[in-house]
């Protein structure tokens, strides 16, 4: 049975280029919010609209860069909250205008804890 959610669920946008991991994660989350998928930096700019409440970004993306996408997002948008998931030290991302960075592997509570974050602050919404 498949649980349906509720309309104010926040929708969110998963961009990383390891599809076994972005639709492992994206499997996860859409128990509890709406969730898109892309596996390419051109891909997740098409994937992006009005709709998407928060976007998971993937820094090294091969192609158009995670850095590059953010950028254009935050042209489209100044409202998305963005979340750069790296490998990388944060260091290395000071100046990246990311509301908050995730280093990679990426644990399943603190990218949930990111989306109930969100949803809170927002809407009120608790997510369990």
């Amino acid at each position: 049975m498949t649980r349906s959610l509720p309309s104010e669920a926040p929708t969110v946008l998963l961009v990383d280029d390891d599809t076994a991991l972005a639709d492992s994660l994206a499997l996860w989350l859409e128990r509890r919010v709406h969730v898109r998928v892309a596996y390419s930096g051109r891909e997740a700019l098409q994937s992006f609209d009005e709709e998407v409440d928060l976007v998971f970004l993937d820094q090294n993306l091969p192609g158009l860069s995670g850095t590059s996408v953010l950028s254009e997002l935050r042209r489209q948008s100044e409202s998305v909250r963005v979340v750069m998931l790296t490998a990388t030290h944060h260091e290395d991302l000071s100046g990246i205008p990311a509301d908050e960075i995730l280093t990679k592997p990426v644990d399943k509570d603190a990218l949930f804890a990111a989306v109930s974050e969100y949803a809170a602050e927002t809407s009120g919404l608790v997510l369990d």
